[in-house]
C-alpha cells in the first residue's frame, strides 16, 4: 500500500484526534491515536509512517501539526487533545493530589455575607466565624463566584462544538441556578463530567496551593492523608497470591474515573469487593 504524504498524515491525524477527544471529552494517549491512523490508513488504502516521512519517533510527527496539543507525562504515554484544549489536558499531565474535604469546602463553598473563614494552624483547623469574631488566624478566600464560572466557561470552551454550545447555554442565567443547570447537563454525559470534575480538581489544587505557599502552610497539612488498603480474604485464603491482572486494573480504574470527587475522597471499601462489583473478580 502506499504510505500517506506529511499533508494527508497530518490531515488523517487531525481527523483522529477531533473524533475520539469528541467522543470520549478526555485527552488521548499518543498509542492509542496511533493505532487508529494505521487502521484508518488502511481502511483508505494506504498506509501511515511516521519513518517514512522522515521522523523516527511518532510525537515528533505530531509536533509538526499545530492543531493538535501534546502533554508529556513521567513514565507514561504523552497525551493529545486538539489545540483548543489545552487547559484540560494539562489537568491530566499527572496524578492530583487529594485534599482535605474541610479545605475542598472552604475554598469552594461561596462567601456567607457577615461571615469570615480562618485555619488554625495550632489546631489544624478551619473555623467558621461570625465576621466580628476575636479569633485569629489565617484568611480563608473561598474561590469567587466569577472565577467558578470563569472554570466552567474555560472547560466548556475547550469542548466539541455542539456540546461547547450547550455547555455555555447553562451559564447563561442568574444565581445559582447557573451551577445547578450546568451540573444536570453534565449528569447528562457521564464522560464529560468525569473530565470535568478531573478540570475541577486541578483548579482547586492550584488554587489551594498557592494559598498554602503564600502563608507558609506545609503539603501535609491541606492534603488527604494516604490511606493503605488491605485486602480481607475468607480464613485459609490469607497466604494465597491474589495478583491483579491488567484487565482486572483497567476495570478499577474505570470505576474510580466515574466517581464523582466527593465520593473518592471518602471511599473506604477493599478492592477484593471492587473487583466484585466490575465483575472481574474470576478473571
Amino acid at each position: 500500500m502506499p504510505a500517506l504524504d506529511r499533508e494527508r498524515a497530518r490531515e488523517l491525524l487531525q481527523r483522529v484526534v477531533t473524533k475520539y477527544y469528541g467522543e470520549r471529552h478526555s485527552p488521548l494517549p499518543g498509542a492509542f491515536v496511533k493505532a487508529q491512523m494505521l487502521e484508518e490508513a488502511k481502511q483508505g488504502g494506504a498506509d501511515f509512517s511516521e519513518r517514512e516521512l522522515g521522523f523516527r519517533r511518532f510525537i515528533e510527527f505530531v509536533r509538526t501539526v499545530p492543531e493538535v496539543a501534546i502533554q508529556g507525562r513521567s513514565g507514561s504515554d504523552f497525551l493529545l487533545a486538539p489545540a483548543a484544549a489545552t487547559d484540560l489536558l494539562a489537568a491530566y499531565a499527572s496524578p492530583l493530589p487529594r485534599l482535605r474535604r474541610d479545605f475542598w469546602r472552604a475554598f469552594i463553598e461561596f462567601p456567607v455575607p457577615n461571615t469570615v473563614r480562618f485555619y488554625d494552624k495550632t489546631e489544624d483547623k478551619i473555623f467558621y466565624e461570625e465576621a466580628r469574631t476575636q479569633r485569629r488566624g489565617i484568611e480563608v478566600n473561598p474561590v469567587s463566584r466569577d472565577t467558578q464560572l470563569q472554570w466552567r466557561r474555560t472547560f466548556s470552551d475547550e469542548q466539541p462544538v455542539a456540546l461547547q454550545k450547550d455547555l455555555l447555554a447553562a451559564l447563561e442565567g442568574d444565581g445559582a441556578t447557573v451551577f445547578n443547570e450546568f451540573s444536570r447537563r453534565l449528569r447528562e454525559n457521564p464522560p464529560v463530567m468525569r473530565a470535568w470534575n478531573r478540570y475541577l480538581q486541578k483548579q482547586i489544587v492550584d488554587h489551594v496551593s498557592a494559598w498554602a505557599a503564600a502563608n507558609n502552610i506545609p503539603n501535609e497539612r491541606w492534603l488527604a492523608p494516604a490511606r493503605q488498603i488491605e485486602l480481607f480474604y475468607p480464613p485459609g485464603e490469607a497466604t494465597v497470591s491474589r495478583t491483579p491482572s491488567l484487565s482486572q486494573r483497567a476495570e478499577l480504574y474505570n470505576l474510580f474515573d466515574q466517581l464523582p470527587i466527593e465520593d473518592l475522597l471518602e471511599l473506604r471499601i477493599p478492592l477484593a469487593w471492587v473487583l466484585k462489583m466490575t465483575g472481574r473478580g474470576n478473571s
